[in-house]
């Protein structure tokens, strides 16, 4: 019995580990590009609050928030979003590798796009 102790040990740490190692680690994983936008394109009227919010939180924030390399272009609120629209428009319309594309390491996806586009154009509602 003695013999199986040490062996017993093993697994079960081997286990814990496994098991707390299983979850979504977002600190190693790349920035998401493509956060539940309530249908993508398919969305007739967007909205800042239903819609674009999540698209822009999940990939500018990092850098156009608080304490990121971007905070003196914030866009936490609405009214910095719809302030900044066309720059916007143009920095994620950018093709890849152009040092201006944005957001910076990745690409939304052309839903996402669509999306902010569709909202441009619709006037921006909040």
């Amino acid at each position: 019995m003695k013999k199986l102790r040490p062996i017993f040990t093993g697994l079960v740490a081997a286990l814990a580990t496994m098991a707390c190692s299983s979850g979504d680690d977002n600190s190693t994983s790349p920035p998401p590009t493509s956060p539940p936008t309530g249908g993508g394109s398919t969305v007739t009227n967007p909205t800042y609050t239903a819609n674009i919010k999540s698209i822009i939180d999940a990939n500018c924030t990092s850098c156009h928030g608080p304490g990121g390399s971007k905070s003196d272009v914030p866009f936490t609120t609405y009214a910095q979003v719809s302030a900044n629209a066309s720059n916007i428009k143009v920095r994620i319309e950018k093709p890849a590798g152009d040092p201006l594309k944005m957001p910076k390491g990745g690409s939304l996806s052309q839903a996402n796009i669509d999306l902010i586009n569709k909202w441009i154009t619709d006037g921006m509602p909040n």
